[in-house]
């Protein structure tokens, strides 16, 4: 039988098959780890050396069931360690208008994070009641910037019941986990898109046997015929992971702006760096390279 992970409690995987059932079953032994050759981060050579690596199937994970277990699972298209989950179409990064206030940096940080894991980021703005019209027209042409570089950006408030349908439309048939800004107004607005969603999460838990309470592990919820992720603590990136030499690709517009220097950082204002050349010009948005700026310093210094 075929199935994918929709929870993990206690070394029991919950899986919903093909047929639409959900049974609970273990995996196999041989899956808790293997044999792979990688190389030490920490390290200074590059010399991959033979390591026991964590394999065990997550939340997302499509799998063969055989025998009533877990045999194996199918290659991943991606995978996250915080939260561990794999074969994500798209994160929601849902941050507020106001209150509290938007911030490019964080919003930077965030897609770093999701691009870098080969995911597709879907950046929602909530609260927008809270803005008048000036500040609202300011806000979407700041960002207009962000949907000149392919990001879909959505303007909804819980509220006022704006952008909903707009939300819908994108949850179908995609696998979605949400995440964002503290006090974005997150459990609000998945509210709002599904009334009732604490109701139904909680009878969902039952049916798995993870208890009212238990509200810690990830899980994935059926939905406009395809999965909500529910991903406690999932509120707070940092730049951990990230090598500061792929810094600069991350930020998908550096590329179309070639520098005559090898290995250019681009943070020196020197005529031939395409990047503080384009700056110059405004084809890049001040604060996204002064977020650049400031990644890079942090990273330098963490190494």
């Amino acid at each position: 039988m075929r199935g994918k992970i929709i929870n993990l409690t206690g070394g029991l995987y919950s899986v919903l098959l093909d047929s639409g059932e959900i049974i609970k079953i273990k995996a196999r032994g041989k899956l808790r780890s293997e044999k792979k050759y990688v190389v030490n981060d920490k390290s200074l050579s590059n010399k991959k050396n033979p390591q026991m690596v964590k394999s065990s199937p997550k939340v997302g994970d499509n799998v063969i069931i055989i025998n009533d277990m877990i045999d194996h699972y199918e290659e991943r298209s991606n995978e996250l360690i915080r939260p561990d989950i794999a074969n994500v179409d798209q994160i929601f990064l849902i941050f507020a208008s106001k209150e509290p206030d938007f911030s490019f940096y964080l919003l930077d940080l965030f897609i770093l994070n999701v691009v870098k894991n080969k995911i597709n980021p879907i950046i929602c703005i909530t609260k927008i009641d809270l803005l008048d019209d000036n500040e609202l027209k300011e806000l979407k042409a700041k960002l207009s910037y962000y949907e000149a570089l392919g990001y879909k950006v959505l303007y909804t408030s819980s509220k006022n019941s704006i952008g909903i349908e707009d939300v819908h439309e994108i949850l179908r048939n995609k696998i979605t986990i949400f995440s964002g800004q503290t006090g974005a107004g997150k459990s609000s607005l998945i509210n709002e898109i599904i009334p009732g969603f604490d109701l139904k999460t909680q009878e969902i838990s039952y049916a798995l046997g993870r208890g009212k309470h238990t509200t810690r592990e990830i899980s994935l919820y059926p939905y406009l015929d395809g999965l909500i992720g529910d991903t406690p603590g999932f509120s707070k990136l940092d730049a951990i992971n990230i090598k500061i030499d792929d810094l600069d690709k991350l930020f998908i517009e550096f590329k179309n702006y070639k520098c005559k220097f090898n290995n250019c950082n681009h943070l020196l204002n020197s005529s031939g760096c395409g990047i503080r050349d384009a700056l110059n010009k405004g084809l890049i948005l001040e604060s996204r390279y002064n977020n650049y700026v400031r990644l890079y310093e942090e990273l330098k210094n963490k190494r």
